[in-house]
This record gives structure tokens, C-alpha cells and sequence, in this order.
């Protein structure tokens, strides 16, 4: 029997090895990275986090669910999904009205009544902050809305960082075959570089360079493996 080449041997490692990684990318994990200040403090604009994409079962098959662990979405569960207005963009926001409850907001105060429920009670929500920065949606508009029901199937959803964030005050809510998993950690975070107009590379090697170079000095080894919550 004739002896196979090395070559060979590293050449089928490699398929195997890509079809394994498009199989984590597809169903199991994906990393993302956080662009935005919307979820500040919990996720900050550098945090590059993992995202758990078969916990809600929502790309699996029956097989698939039996499986693996999954779970049905939950209040304060932190989510990525497809915007609904840009399915090319994913998004980063956390749970906060799942599907039937009533929702109204007032003077910052998320009151939620749900289908059993008699009255609505205010949301327990330490993870909030309120900053007004310059530049934000208008914050009395914000943090005052009317009750409004979230549809079966659909998610309500806001961002922590409550005066400087797009969310289902402004756009409305997620279906749930737009999310595609919960955040499970924070597996690197970078301290973005303040750059002036004269600091901002020239090109593309420039910028890899710039990063690759700066990465460790500002790192931010606090938030490794830091469990978004």
C-alpha cells in the first residue's frame, strides 16, 4: 500500500479543521466585537466578547436542541441580534420586555406588567446608567413611554447605557428569528486610542500595524474573561 505524502496528511487536517471551525462559527460560538457605548458599563465600546449561539436553539434542528443545553430567552438576558431595520448589522442590547408583557417607561423607571399580573411593577435595574451626553436622543423622550404590548414572538429591548442608546424605544421589537445568541463573556477588551486627525493611519498597513503594536498597552487585562451580567 502506498505511503501517503505529508502533504497530504496536513492538506486533509486542514479541511477538517475548517469544516470543524465553520461548524462553531455557524451554530455553537461567534466572537463579536463592541463598537458602541450602549451597553456601558456592563459591555464597553473594545470589548471583543464570545457569543453563545445555541442557547436559544433558535438555529438548530430538533436533533440539535436535544442535544445541547438551550433555554428559552429570558429577562435581562444580554442578546446580539440582526437590527430589524439592517439585518447586516448585528446589535448588542439586553432583554427587558419578553413576549405579551405591557411596558412603559417613566421618568427613567422601566414598569412592566405581565399577562398574570394585575398592576405594573417597577424593574429592578442595577446595571443601569443615565449620562446625557452631548450629541444623545432627546432623554425626556427617552425615558418617558407610553404602555405598549410586545407582540408574541417579539422581544422588548434596551441598551444599559440608557441616554445614549437606539433600542426598542426608538425602532420597535425583535422577532425572534432575528437574534442569534446571548453574550457569554468578555474574552478581550481594548482601550480605544484617542486619535487627533494627524494620528489616524494612512492606509490599511498603517492601521494593522498601529493596532497590532498598541494592543497590549492598552489592554485592558481587568475585563479578560470578564462574564457580562
Amino acid at each position: 500500500m502506498p505511503r501517503r505524502s505529508f502533504l497530504h496528511d496536513y492538506f486533509q487536517a486542514g479541511i477538517v479543521a475548517i469544516i470543524i471551525a465553520l461548524f462553531v462559527r455557524t451554530y455553537l460560538v461567534q466572537a463579536f466585537q463592541i463598537p458602541s457605548p450602549s451597553m456601558e458599563h456592563s459591555i464597553l465600546v473594545g470589548d471583543h466578547v464570545l457569543v453563545n449561539k445555541f442557547i436559544f436553539g433558535t438555529a438548530m434542528s430538533t436533533a440539535g436542541r436535544d442535544l445541547l443545553p438551550v433555554q428559552d430567552i429570558r429577562r435581562k438576558d444580554i442578546i446580539v441580534f440582526k437590527f430589524p431595520q439592517s439585518p447586516e448589522k448585528d446589535y448588542v442590547k439586553r432583554v427587558i420586555g419578553e413576549p405579551r408583557d405591557q411596558i412603559r417607561i417613566t421618568n427613567g423607571k422601566v414598569e412592566i406588567k405581565r399577562p398574570q399580573d394585575t398592576d405594573f411593577t417597577v424593574l429592578d435595574e442595577p446595571y443601569v446608567q443615565h449620562s446625557d451626553p452631548e450629541g444623545a436622543p432627546d432623554p425626556d423622550q427617552l425615558n418617558n413611554r407610553p404602555a405598549q404590548t410586545v407582540p408574541d414572538g417579539c422581544y422588548y429591548v434596551l441598551g444599559d447605557n440608557r441616554d445614549d442608546s437606539r433600542d426598542s424605544r426608538d425602532w420597535g421589537f425583535v422577532s425572534q428569528d432575528l437574534i442569534r445568541g446571548k453574550v457569554l463573556l468578555v474574552y478581550w477588551s481594548v482601550e480605544p486610542a484617542p486619535l487627533t486627525p494627524e494620528q489616524v493611519p494612512s492606509g490599511p498597513l498603517a492601521a494593522f500595524w498601529q493596532n497590532a503594536s498598541a494592543s497590549f498597552s492598552r489592554t485592558r487585562w481587568d475585563r479578560t474573561f470578564h462574564v457580562a451580567r
